[in-house]
């Protein structure tokens, strides 16, 4: 009987979202003042005390990306341990940058 109940509820669940009856679900268009989007991927590295965290970025090419549906630049930024960059390099996050004009 549990099972059936919890299936029933699964059911409903699915309808209400492929008939768009669901409020969690935000599709509303992006507004154009958005200037990046931005991911977090892993952890800054922990350094040794006494070693210094240093950071960069990385720019792509323009339209690798899109913000608010127009060509983006994508943006890798990275972190590491100066004493062993190689070792404990990490990427730290990605972003999009609007404001590109495809050539």
């Amino acid at each position: 009987m549990r099972l059936s109940k919890l299936f029933a509820a699964a059911c409903f669940s699915l309808t209400l979202a492929a008939c768009g009856g669901s409020e969690l679900a935000d599709e509303s268009i992006p507004s154009d003042t958005v200037s990046s989007v931005e991911q977090h991927v892993e952890d800054v590295p922990a350094c040794v005390i006494g070693d210094q965290l240093i950071y960069w970025t990385e720019y792509g090419t323009c339209g690798g990306c899109t913000v608010s549906r127009k060509p983006g630049t994508p943006v890798r930024q990275y972190a590491a341990c100066a004493s062993n960059i190689q070792g404990t390099r990490s990427h730290i996050g990605n972003s999009c940058q609007a404001g590109c004009e495809l050539l």
